[in-house]
């Protein structure tokens, strides 16, 4: 799980329009009706809300005219994503939230975090562009940074990761739709199916991808992986509406957070997600690894 810079039952029911029909109506599976769905220009629109919880607050011993000030408010407390998910790409834009502040500390702690905003765009072939409001680490002139570093991303895929494009993976949805389904809520008018479960981080990786699972299994241990639990809920047509995962770090230390609870929509199945780069001109290139999703 990726931390920013500072974390089916067959029902026979009528499909609605724009997230069934077609092809997908024959998948058996969410992870065939997905890969079905997501060929070519054809996406999903996607909605994320993550909420960051830093346990109790701790303060510091105040000295003598001096704020008691908590130790443990993180860069931010709460994180919205939406853009679109395609087969090759995606153009996700993430606002981020302070909402654990105490109201004696308004004053002095800020809430207004509109300079973190990011977008990031991320093309099969070109890499990753990221945009932050306030251009950090870009030089004067340039807007985007632009890493094609696969690096980190292997490592990701390594350890274990649930960021927004793991969760239209093939891989990652046979094993959230691996427990038994139960019945779920109606989620736009659509009738679902639910699976829950719960599991390490690490049983979503693939150490196959590093070549050498002792290594991994060390990088697991080193990278405090969570425990993390989930429901997926699923539409007839087996195309995933909605997925709730919560992960706890029991080890957390001051300044990080000890649960992230993340809530995903998808909607439009089928949508055309047609992305370009941004202006070369405006580009500025690095080797380091980019964090594109807020947890």
């Amino acid at each position: 799980m990726a931390l920013p810079r500072t974390a089916p039952i067959v029902l026979l029911l009528a499909l609605t329009a724009g997230c069934g029909g077609g092809d997908a109506v024959t998948a058996r599976t969410p992870a065939e009706a997905v890969t079905q769905r997501m060929k070519g220009s054809a996406g999903v629109k996607v909605a994320t809300l993550v909420r960051l919880d830093y346990g109790e607050k701790a303060f510091t011993p105040p000295a003598e005219d001096d704020f008691i000030v908590p130790v443990n408010i993180g860069e931010y407390s709460e994180s919205r994503t939406t853009g679109v998910l395609g087969a090759t790409a995606s153009d996700l834009t993430a606002t981020y939230y302070r909402t654990n502040v105490p109201d004696e500390l308004k004053s002095v702690v800020p809430t207004d975090l509109s300079f973190m905003t990011t977008r990031t765009i991320t093309i099969a072939g070109s890499g990753t562009y990221e945009y932050r409001a306030d251009r950090q680490d870009v030089p004067a002139g340039k807007s985007w940074r632009h890493s094609r570093s696969s690096e980190c991303e292997q490592l990701s895929r390594a350890i274990g990761s649930l960021g927004v494009r793991n969760l239209v993976s093939p891989e990652v949805l046979r094993k959230l739709a691996a427990p038994a389904p139960s019945s779920g809520e109606a989620i736009d008018g659509v009738a679902t199916v639910v699976h829950a479960g719960s599991s390490s981080l690490g049983e979503f990786g693939d150490a196959t991808l590093h070549g050498d699972p002792v290594i991994v299994a060390q990088l697991r241990e080193w990278h405090d992986l969570p425990q993390v639990s989930w429901q997926l809920w699923v539409g007839p047509d087996r195309l995933p509406r909605r997925v709730h995962l919560t992960s706890t770090y029991p080890m957390a230390e001051d300044k990080q957070y000890k649960t992230a609870v993340i809530e995903v929509d998808f909607t439009g199945w089928g949508s055309d997600v047609l992305i370009d780069p941004p202006p070369s001109d405006q580009v500025h290139e690095t080797g380091t690894c980019l964090a594109p999703e807020p947890y």
